[in-house]
């Protein structure tokens, strides 16, 4: 059973990063990075849990849907994001850069690094109600640390839980491991050391049970799982949202309105659970296998990606993946800021 959150003074969760935080995080994994593997390699938990497409696609739904349980990120979603006008859009965003920092090289990290670093920076805004622990009026930034401690240990634990899953489960060794490493992730973020959990339990514990009067249902989070639901084929939408509400938190189960546990929503779960495992297993590795990690494997060998995976990579990644320096995903052009002369 998870054990007790840990107890972590309001001044340091609300306290935002700053430019100086984040050169400083930024040099420590640059430093650390491998120019060629990254900051992982193909030994790492980390690849071997992201290793398959379907793991991944279906961690960025379920991403979602743990960031508008927190009322402050689904303020700064619907009023920052393009999730109503494009919801694809933001899916294909989330993808290339998180997959930019899992699976791409030092330079790529850097810049990916910086490039969400000014997407947050420019986030904020004020509670539109008393929702969790903000009051009505209440002013915040998506650079605070809580905020961006709950983006971060959601998105790594739900991939986990569906590897789990659908493809098999850890060791005790093996999932303290996977913790670890995603604490390297956090250094993209510069999420400060106090804030992360000390190990996977307290980590796991702090997922499910949520930050201490912080998750609440609120008006945005009810009408992006609205929109979400309605993105969802018919044929697959009521699987789909059985399948995810076994497998995520109670809490935010409730807080977001998803179906309860009863014997319909957990025979719906098992079905799509086993017809998920026998496509893990059936595709073929260009088909299955998440073309950013096929891509990391090709380079540290010197090789070229296969042209497969590399056009389903692009699907994934979206249209502006080819063409770089777009608005979406400002990442391939050098940015002129400040932030360039970190070392």
């Amino acid at each position: 059973m998870p054990g007790p959150l840990p107890q972590i003074p309001d001044e340091v969760q609300s306290r935002p990063v700053t430019r100086d935080d984040f050169r400083s995080s930024l040099g420590h994994t640059r430093a650390s990075a491998d120019p060629v593997a990254g900051i992982f390699g193909p030994g790492s938990m980390i690849w071997k849990v992201n290793a398959s497409t379907l793991v991944y696609g279906l961690g960025i739904t379920q991403a979602a849907f743990m960031d508008v349980a927190h009322p402050v990120i689904a303020n700064g979603i619907a009023d920052h994001s393009t999730i109503f006008a494009d919801p694809h859009a933001r899916a294909h965003q989330t993808y290339s850069m998180l997959t930019n920092l899992v699976f791409g090289d030092r330079d790529l990290v850097v810049r990916t690094s910086r490039a969400l670093f000014t997407i947050h920076e420019r986030i904020r805004g004020a509670a539109r109600a008393d929702e969790g622990r903000y009051a009505s009026g209440e002013e915040y930034v998506a650079n605070e640390g809580n905020v961006l401690l709950w983006v971060h240990a959601t998105m790594w634990w739900v991939r986990l839980q569906t590897y789990q899953v659908l493809v098999g489960e850890l060791t005790d060794q093996e999932r303290e491991q996977y913790y670890r490493e995603t604490c390297e992730l956090a250094g993209c973020f510069a999420i400060p050391a106090d804030l992360l959990p000390v190990d996977h339990d307290a980590w796991d514990a702090y997922v499910r049970n949520g930050p201490p009067d912080a998750l609440a249902a609120s008006d945005d989070s009810r009408r992006i799982m609205a929109h979400l639901r309605a993105q969802v084929p018919a044929p697959a939408r009521a699987h789909l949202f059985a399948f995810n509400s076994v497998l995520l938190p109670g809490r935010v189960r409730t807080v977001l309105g998803l179906p309860e546990l009863t014997p319909r929503t957990l025979r719906r779960h098992r079905q799509l659970a086993f017809v998920l495992r026998w496509a893990i297993r059936l595709l073929p590795g260009p088909l299955g296998e998440l073309p950013p990690r096929r891509a990391a494997f090709a380079r540290i060998a010197g090789h070229p990606q296969d042209p497969i995976s590399r056009a389903i990579g692009r699907v994934l990644a979206g249209p502006a993946s080819k063409k770089p320096g777009t608005k979406k995903l400002a990442i391939k052009k050098p940015t002129r800021t400040p932030l360039r002369r970190t070392r």
